[in-house]
């Protein structure tokens, strides 16, 4: 459930919700965060690569 709640309202909600602190909630699951920047910086290199 925490992770629905963190990909759906980010942490800060999502920790009121499971009664935590942000902190241990960003901990639990930086997973999530990881992913998304991975995503990122994905796309960006597959923009520059598309303007060569």
């Amino acid at each position: 459930m925490g992770e629905v709640l963190v990909r759906a309202f980010g942490y800060t909600v999502a920790a009121r919700y499971l009664d935590n602190s942000e902190e241990m909630v960003r901990e639990r699951y930086s997973h999530i965060e990881a992913g998304e920047l991975g995503d990122v910086a994905t796309e960006a290199l597959e923009e520059i690569d598309s303007l060569t």
